[in-house]
């Protein structure tokens, strides 16, 4: 992210709508998971190997289940892209099961401005992600 675009003071907070909408959502789905925003994973590593860092979107953490959510961003170029593969790699292999929420398959989740049937479409768009992963 640039700093011309976080300049730009898009969020009115330190969490993007979509975080936000995607936790109470989450909460509500299980009231025992703990839920954490911007939770900070040290330790990585490949195959051994030492990795860097990664700060989840947001961490459910017993069962561990990192939820990513990946804006255009993520897909703009290659180089996002392999670090992203790499990082969901490091995770699986800690123990973490990586659920991505992609903008493009899940749009109404990363709508600004929601209504009552984006909010609707939202909600089913989540519960699809995770009834693939077998979350639900």
């Amino acid at each position: 992210m640039t700093n011309q675009f976080m300049r730009k003071n898009v969020w009115d907070n330190e969490y993007r709508p979509e975080q936000m909408f995607a936790r109470d959502y989450l909460a509500e789905l299980n009231e025992k998971w703990t839920i954490k925003t911007e939770y900070p994973v040290l330790g990585l590593t490949i195959d051994g190997k030492q990795w860097r860092k990664c700060v989840l979107d947001i961490a459910i953490m017993d069962p561990k289940i990192a939820v990513r959510l990946n804006g255009g961003y993520h897909f703009a170029s290659g180089v996002q892209r392999n670090k992203d593969e790499f990082q969901k790699e490091a995770l699986i292999q800690a123990g973490w099961v990586v659920v991505d929420f992609d903008s493009f398959m899940m749009p109404n989740l990363f709508k600004k401005k929601k209504n009552d049937e984006t909010v609707k479409l939202a909600k089913e768009e989540m519960r699809n992600q995770l009834g693939k992963m077998q979350i639900l």
